[in-house]
């Protein structure tokens, strides 16, 4: 029988990873549409959709390679606390990075409009 620290960690993962692609299919045809308009190159756009999704998934799996180690007389709701607080900072590293990415996508788009004279 599994331990309940490993269970809770798949728990973590399969919510990180879930919360990350969710977000990355909800953005990413907006995005690519908006790349390909401005940049004009397949691959330019397929480099910084790779590069976001790549971004993303690391970021979920370096908040929750830790783990869950709690006691093994823990209460079942200590589980979900710290699956939770592993939820939270997955949560606010994305919204972070999330961020940096639209300044980003944002400074591109300004300076390859100008250039092309849009």
């Amino acid at each position: 029988m599994p331990s309940h620290n490993a269970i809770a960690f798949l728990c973590d993962l399969v919510l990180s990873v879930g919360v990350v692609f969710l977000v990355y299919k909800l953005i990413a045809p907006s995005l690519r549409e908006l790349l390909d308009k401005i940049i004009r190159m397949p691959e330019g756009t397929a480099f910084y959709l790779r590069a976001l999704s790549l971004v993303l998934f690391c970021l979920a799996l370096s908040k929750v390679i830790t783990g869950v180690n709690l006691k093994s007389d823990a209460h079942a709701i200590e589980y979900v606390w710290a699956v939770g607080s592993h939820l939270s900072d997955v949560l606010d590293s994305l919204f972070m990075t999330l961020l940096a990415f639209v300044v980003v996508v944002t400074i591109l788009v300004v300076v390859l409009r100008s250039k092309n004279g849009q």
